[in-house]
């Protein structure tokens, strides 16, 4: 027995031994893999390679911490070789990884990363997430230079997405952090970035004595660097547009001038170099410089160039400048020209402030197709709004949820079992006495409002009852006037005219002449007042009331809920003989369903169809929103009042909806 128990032992102590030899080795094969990776010599494919094969072995240790190692290693060759969609998907493995080891730090690196990505794929919405993420954890580990740089970047999407005041708050904040660090070539780097992006905003916002301060320290920052020459250029260049803007020309020239001191900036800079001309040239043009040689030259030179480099911002703007230019010295034909070419350029590259400019440039020059140009202008500019708006929201939301959902989590960490248990007991009794009580309230509501339509209608037919006595009084008045005036003051005027006729036969000749005069003079009183009279005699208001009050109720509640409409009410319809009561239920069946559409349907579009056929009235609303499954959606109260006035008038209706294209309401009504 003894012996039994020492070989058992022995074997035992033996296979722990081995197992760790294995795992010593396994381990040993799993550095060298990644260390491989990291030689540059080798070519980016093989490096993948050799992460992956890491990764491989990395999965045979059970380890996380040891896979999290390698995957992170893989991780960087995609972000150096910018495969963007497999950084994305190995990024979010690390983050889970990461988040299982509660490794806050690695889990902050690959939100980082994600926002890079999404960056790269211009999608900002996902990229201002990601790193609103990440800094939110490097500023608890207090990492200033990650936390700087992550909200630099939100600054810039920020900036891109024409959040410009959002942009400022999230700069300055990255700039209060990056100042706390020593001044390192990288972290001059970084508050320089900070800085140009600041002074852009300000130039933006028109705040150019503050732009000016703000690119003045951006060029100090650039002169502590040891390579800040690029920087340097970019930031006089800055500061010249600021001048420019301010209206001071002579002092932009001047700063442009200073970039052109370097004599190999052409050679070396060619993009910085055709910018700067083409910048001197329109600054020459707007103080109210004409010559051709210092104009047109210069943009020439730097249009040749541009194309040559391939750089469409330069292009774009010179073409712009050469167009105005030609403008000014009424050469037309050239300046359509050129317009067409920054217009074409700008719409392909969504460059949206040259296609604005652009558009206003070619109404002015299109005289025939002016207007064509200023609507498109007008819709672009409105779209553009609309967009920085939802822009901004969005990334208020984002702000606001991540940070709500922060502290939820940090409250329920503190919970113990009991007191949830407890917590939820008393929140499912509330929640059923909230119901009961919701449910009253509801009944309330719905008995409140039924009576509220019914006044509404009765008060609706007795000013529809009002309108028509008062059409009726006024008919009858009008055609009391009209016979005074026909029986009464025509026939006396008819009797004069006689009279004189009988005048006529005195033959002297001035007699005849005044005689003739009266009765010419008698006629065209006649002739006024039968048109007076036949005017009285018309009436004006048959048949527009109830349209009119329609249309207003649909201009009215779009304008309210932000909706564009479309409104047809076919001038046929004899509303006289359409009962007050089916008025009613129309009005109210149109307002329902503007309601409905503002409520659950996401539209931009309503378009409201009346029509007359076959001794029926035909009712068509229409929007361009989300639709929905109706098959699976229960009726709401909107719906049910719709169709109960539907029932009322004895009406035929029908829905038709498609999810993703859309609603329309069809009611088909017996007159």
């Amino acid at each position: 027995m003894y012996k039994h128990f020492i070989v058992l032992f022995f074997f035992s102590i033996t296979s722990v031994f081995c197992q760790n030899r294995n795992d010593t080795k396994l381990l040993d094969s799993i550095y060298k893999l990644r260390n491989l990776s990291k030689v540059d010599k080798f070519e980016i494919n093989k490096r993948i390679d050799y992460a992956k094969n890491a990764i491989e072995l990395s999965k045979k240790t059970g380890y996380d911490s040891t896979l999290l190692g390698s995957k992170r290693a893989l991780s960087s060759l995609y972000l150096e070789s910018g495969e963007m969609y497999e950084l994305k998907e190995i990024s979010l493995e690390n983050f889970e990884l990461a988040k299982a080891l509660k490794d806050s730090l690695v889990m902050a690196n690959a939100d980082y990363i994600l926002g890079y990505a999404y960056e790269e794929e211009v999608k900002y919405d996902s990229a201002y997430y990601h790193y609103f993420r990440a800094a939110k954890v490097y500023k608890k580990l207090n990492n200033n230079t990650k936390s700087g740089e992550v909200i630099l970047n939100m600054a810039n999407i920020q900036n891109i997405e024409r959040d410009y005041i959002g942009s400022e708050i999230n700069a300055i904040e990255a700039k209060k952090l990056i100042e706390q660090l020593p001044e390192t070539n990288y972290n001059l780097d970084t508050l320089w970035l900070i800085h140009n992006l600041l002074g852009v905003v300000s130039g933006k916002l028109k705040l150019y004595d503050k732009a000016l301060e703000y690119h003045a320290l951006a060029y100090k920052f650039a002169s502590k660097m040891t390579n800040g020459y690029y920087y340097k250029i970019t930031t006089s260049s800055n500061i010249a547009s600021i001048y420019r803007k301010k209206a001071q020309y002579n002092v932009a020239v001047d700063k442009y001038n200073e970039i052109l001191e370097n004599k190999n900036l052409i050679t070396y800079d060619s993009a910085s170099y055709a910018s700067t001309i083409s910048n001197i040239a329109y600054a020459k043009f707007l103080s109210g410089i004409k010559n051709r040689v210092e104009i047109e030259k210069p943009y020439r030179e730097a249009m040749h160039i541009a194309k040559d480099i391939n750089n469409n911002v330069i292009e774009i703007y010179t073409y712009l400048y050469l167009s105005k230019y030609f403008e000014a010295i009424k050469q037309s034909d050239s300046a359509k020209k050129y317009i067409n070419k920054a217009y074409d350029i700008a719409k392909a590259t969504k460059t949206n402030d040259v296609l604005l400019e652009s558009l206003i440039l070619k109404a002015s020059l299109a005289k025939d197709s002016s207007q064509q140009f200023l609507m498109e202008h007008i819709k672009l500019s409105d779209s553009l709004v609309l967009a920085e708006r939802s822009i901004r929201n969005k990334f208020a939301r984002i702000d606001y949820e991540t940070e709500a959902f922060k502290q939820q989590k940090e409250i329920v960490s503190r919970q113990n079992i009991l007191l949830i248990i407890a917590s939820s007991i008393l929140a499912i009794t509330l929640l059923l006495l909230y119901v009961i009580k919701t449910r009253r309230e509801k009944i309330k509501e719905l008995q409140l409002a039924q009576q509220q339509q019914q006044a509404n209608e009765e008060i609706y037919n007795l000013m529809l009852s009002q309108q028509d006595k008062m059409d009726e009084a006024r008919a009858v008045e009008k055609k009391r006037i009209s016979q005074d005036i026909h029986d009464g003051i025509l026939g006396r005027l008819f009797g004069v005219r006689l009279n004189l006729d009988n005048l006529n036969f005195i033959k002297t000749d001035d007699g005849i002449t005044r005689r003739s005069n009266y009765i010419n003079e008698l006629k065209e009183i006649e002739f006024d007042i039968r048109k007076v009279s036949h005017d009285l005699n018309t009436d004006f208001v048959t048949n527009s009331s109830f349209s009119g009050i329609i249309k207003t109720l649909v201009e009215n509640q779009c304008d309210a809920y932000g909706l564009e409409y479309a409104i047809s009410i076919a001038n046929s319809i004899n509303w006289e003989l359409v009962s007050n009561k089916t008025k009613v239920h129309i009005y109210r069946i149109t307002q329902e369903s503007l309601q409905n559409i503002y409520k659950h349907a996401e539209a931009s579009l309503v378009s409201i169809t009346i029509d007359e056929d076959n001794n029926s009235l035909s009712l068509a609303i229409s929007d361009d929103g989300k639709g929905f499954e109706s098959d699976k959606i229960k009726d709401g109260i909107g719906l049910k009042n719709i169709k109960s006035r539907v029932q009322e008038i004895n009406a035929k209706f029908n829905i038709k909806t498609t999810k993703n294209e859309g609603t329309t309401v069809e009611i088909e009504i017996p007159i």
